[in-house]
């Protein structure tokens, strides 16, 4: 048995062994990620991959690859590790080979001892080498940037999954031999021929195997990651087929329709004039960010005004009221009243279609149970709250929207919804905060932190919240409770809160450290989007158009359309707010005069008369801006 034919024992046999055992340790750690908590080894590389890659890069893959980045980061590293077990793998079979004059093995690696002491070696490994390069502690009891509370310490639970690859990889290494001196040297050939095709199908299978896996991890990532469509909140192609039918049948039947009191949006009249200082209009207005101007921009509003006051003089003469204007309405009855667009885009996103970004390959399920949050730091009166004692107090619903800092012109990486929940304030004053205070720092289960200053949180606005659109917040988005700050961007809506901790100085949260330079303050800038009809070929019919618009906790006052590629400016429908943080849906009904392409262009201005900024850049560091353009092949 200890005997093996010289020249017929093959190194590259440890390519299928190294791979099966990659496989069956990667299945022990599924089972301990389920059963302990405990992380996987691509969870405890993910925050040195995160700080490597840096903020702007980070910002760029999330617009590229949206919720696909996550599982294909994930589904890279278990590919890396099964390739880091083909190269272990080949690395025991060196070691463990027969010797060239004798065909024995060394004693060690006739038992599974061989296999024990390879898996103690890596396990060392792991616990010093891999864990120095993640820049965690060396032998650590439980790693940092990771929700779970797993009950086995993070170096043993890293030495059981050496082990297990170390036993699983001698069990699957060929240690059958062929005697030298077999008087059938046939037999000998053909019992080699086997053990080739043996090898070859462990190699195939590993491979095979892995690569299902891979296609398998990463589609399950992404659909747990994406859910509906990242680019818009709601299904757009089935709403514009459904459009395109309603729009076929409405033209042999007309209906009237609602009446608006704002001005009319179907064709250019009114407003063309006064809005035809377009696109230089926005670089010179605002430049910076958009909350620290209203004061100075607080009389901009009078721009409606004049329109409106226009015509006032000319009603001065009542000596006309005699000819009896009431009866022409009959022929020409545009200029009083007109139907108020078709907006598809919902005022509230559905849950399922709001958007989640975290730093985590795994967001955490954390319990009620066990959950409390803390008010600690300068404060006189420090104290903790459960999750029972957080939902018995008297609650107010609110509509918000949040938006996150790397959306992009156009993008879905916003939304809003209806909430319940507490005002931080209150929370704050309970416990009785100390002179000298200026930030409060937010951390959360997975150990995330970041802050706001003293002022934000104490701002009537800024929330608790533990329900989203009348149902108990998912663990996506931040169950038991998170943080609504308005005005602000998403990554400072904290979400699975665990302490509010009042402390002297600026704190620089994760995305704020300056391997990530996101922005701290992060005020958000108005943003406007269009979202129906799709961008491409559409027929030359009337068109409702429709989006969104949103400034935080500025409002909307005002949405703009252009068809021209921004050379003249029409007002368009604005629906009035749900909330002063809510987002505005707007609509326009466009006809194209002729088949062509058309670029239509959007712009709001926010509630204190600041009108969005026109210059187009990138979300990194500051969040983006400029407008959001559609461009559609128009054909008869």
């Amino acid at each position: 048995m200890a005997r093996v034919a010289r020249g017929r024992y093959k190194i590259t046999w440890g390519i299928g062994a190294g791979a099966g055992a990659a496989l069956a340790m990667m299945a022990v750690m599924g089972l301990m990620r389920v059963g302990l908590q405990f992380p996987t080894v691509p969870e405890l590389i993910l925050n040195s991959v995160v700080n490597t890659l840096g903020g702007e890069a980070f910002s760029a893959a999330l617009d590229n690859l949206y919720y696909a980045g996550r599982p294909l980061l994930f589904t890279i590293m278990l590919e890396g590790t099964l390739l880091l077990g083909v190269l272990l793998g080949l690395v025991y079979a060196w070691v463990a080979r027969p010797d060239p004059a004798t065909g024995q093995r060394n004693v060690l690696f006739r038992t599974p001892a061989g296999g024990v002491l390879y898996g103690l070696v890596i396990g060392l490994l792991l616990n010093t080498i891999f864990l120095a390069i993640i820049n965690q502690e060396m032998f650590a009891t439980r790693p940092f940037g990771i929700y779970s509370d797993s009950p086995m310490p993070l170096w043993a639970g890293l030495m059981l999954l050496a082990l297990v690859f170390g036993v699983t990889l001698h069990s699957l290494l060929p240690k059958e031999a062929v005697d030298i001196s077999a008087p059938n040297l046939s037999a000998a050939v053909r019992a080699e021929r086997q053990m080739d095709r043996r090898h070859f199908l462990r190699v195939a299978g590993g491979t095979a195997l892995a690569a299902l896996g891979g296609v398998g991890v990463f589609g399950a990532g992404l659909y747990m990651n994406q859910g509906n469509s990242f680019t818009s909140p709601v299904d757009r192609a089935q709403l514009d087929e459904s459009a395109d039918a309603a729009l076929d049948t409405e033209a042999a039947t007309p209906t009237p329709g609602r009446v608006s009191q704002s001005q009319p949006t179907n064709t250019p009249q009114p407003p063309p004039t006064e809005m035809a200082q377009p696109t230089q209009e926005p670089t010179a207005q605002p430049t910076s960010e958009p909350t620290a101007e209203p004061t100075a921009q607080a009389q901009e509003p009078p721009t409606p005004e004049p329109v409106a006051e226009a015509p006032s003089p000319t009603p001065e003469p009542p000596a006309p009221t005699p000819e009896p204007v009431i009866a022409q309405p009959t022929e020409t009855p545009q200029p009083v009243a007109q139907a108020i667009p078709d907006i598809k885009v919902k005022e509230v996103t559905p849950t399922g279609s709001f958007y989640h970004v975290s730093k985590n390959f795994f967001d955490p399920s954390p319990s009620a149970e066990g959950w409390k949050l803390e008010i600690k730091g300068l404060v006189s009166n420090p104290y903790s709250i459960t999750y029972k004692e957080l939902v018995a107090m008297p609650a107010i619903e609110v509509v918000t929207g949040m938006m996150c800092i790397s959306n992009p012109v156009g993008g879905g990486l916003i939304g809003s919804a209806k909430w319940k929940g507490v005002r931080l304030a209150d929370l704050i004053q309970k416990a009785g905060p100390k002179k000298g205070a200026v930030d409060i720092v937010m951390r959360a289960v997975d150990d995330y932190s970041d802050s706001i200053t003293l002022k934000k949180a104490l701002d009537p606005n800024v929330m608790l919240v533990w329900e989203m659109n009348g149902k108990t917040l998912e663990a996506t988005h931040g169950f038991p409770a998170r943080l609504l700050v308005p005005g602000i961007y998403g990554m400072k809506h904290v979400k699975w809160l665990t302490s509010v901790e009042l402390v002297s100085s600026d704190y620089k949260g994760f995305w704020q450290q300056p391997d990530q330079g996101w922005s701290d303050p992060a005020p958000v800038h108005t943003m406007s989007r269009i979202d129906y009809p799709v961008e491409g070929v559409q027929r030359l019919k009337q068109h409702a158009l429709s989006g969104i618009a949103f400034a935080g906790d500025r409002s909307i006052s005002k949405v703009e359309v252009s068809v021209d590629g921004g050379t003249t400016w029409v007002e368009a429908y604005l629906k009035p707010p749900l909330s002063g943080t809510s987002w505005a849906v707007w609509g326009y009904d466009w006809t194209p005069p002729a088949p062509g392409k058309y670029k239509v262009v959007v712009r709001a201005t926010d509630g204190a008369g600041n009108l969005q900024v026109g210059k187009w850049t990138d979300p990194y560091p500051n969040g983006a801006t400029g407008y959001h353009a559609v461009t559609y092949n128009v054909r008869g």
